[in-house]
């Protein structure tokens, strides 16, 4: 067996122990510190792997999933409640990711605009203000973007729309942040979905009913210029499966039903 083999297999369960022995703390303190300071942060257990609210610090509660596994299937932990905020046509969807085990801790953020002329997002993902993907992807059934881990290419990060159709000229969306391990979540966040459009801004969570917003709420985002990454083409391969429709103005559903005279 070679070292990467041998070094994979006990990362891997390392990971996965850690991601079930999450506790609430206060971890803002770690944000920013170098790299010499971050052992000496009060209140931090040695190992702790989890999502947080960047905001205020402080770790999400995370539920082991209740679903039966295989032998073989790594555990997975649900994260809830964290909100997007949106302007316009316009949202960003943040979080904090804290792997300490491999000394790992960033702000990931997650930006879409919905262009309904084109039926299309165009999103970014930046990890510490620094973007590391931007693409204009079809509204119809997006795949989801996973970006690699450069040291340990074993994990990576993804971003995931689902439950996204339109309604009249609204979309409504919701998106998740999945900490893979060989491509296997076990660290899945729901952000709060949200509905965008000509109506203004509503937000809901994953199955609930929408929550109207005004169309004026503010996006915790600030424009940047980014530097330009490559990466593996691997990892936007997608089958799209699209389904046959029309797509019908407001006037014309309106009129569905009604007789003509």
């Amino acid at each position: 067996m070679s070292r990467r083999s041998f070094g994979l297999l006990i990362l891997i369960p390392m990971i996965v122990n850690i991601s079930c022995a999450t506790k609430i703390k206060k971890i803002g303190e770690y944000m920013g510190e170098p790299q010499g300071h971050r052992t000496d942060i009060p209140n931090m257990t040695e190992y702790v792997s989890s999502y947080y609210d960047p905001t205020t610090g402080l770790e999400l509660n995370g539920q082991p999933e209740d679903v039966e596994r295989t032998p073989f299937q790594l555990p997975k932990l649900i994260f809830r409640g964290m909100p997007c905020f949106c302007n316009n046509m316009t949202c960003g969807c943040c979080a904090g990711v804290n792997l300490t085990a491999i000394n790992f801790n960033r702000r990931a953020c997650t930006k879409f605009t919905y262009d309904p002329q084109e039926f299309a997002i165009n999103m970014s993902f930046n990890m510490n203000e620094k973007e590391i993907f931007s693409s204009s992807l079809s509204a119809k059934n997006p795949p989801p973007v996973c970006i690699p881990f450069i040291y340990i290419p074993v994990i990576t990060f993804c971003a995931r729309f689902f439950d996204i159709h339109t309604i009249g000229t609204n979309l409504h969306a919701c998106l998740d942040l999945e900490t893979r391990v060989v491509n296997a979540p076990i660290l899945i966040l729901h952000f709060n979905c949200v509905k965008i459009g000509t109506e203004g801004i509503s937000l809901s969570k994953p199955g609930e009913n929408l929550t109207s917003l005004s169309s004026t709420s503010n996006l915790n985002e600030k424009d940047e210029i980014y530097d330009e990454v490559n990466f593996e083409q691997s990892d936007l391969d997608v089958t799209n499966n699209f389904n046959d429709g029309t797509t019908y103005s407001p006037e014309d559903e309106a009129a569905i039903g009604q007789l003509k005279y």
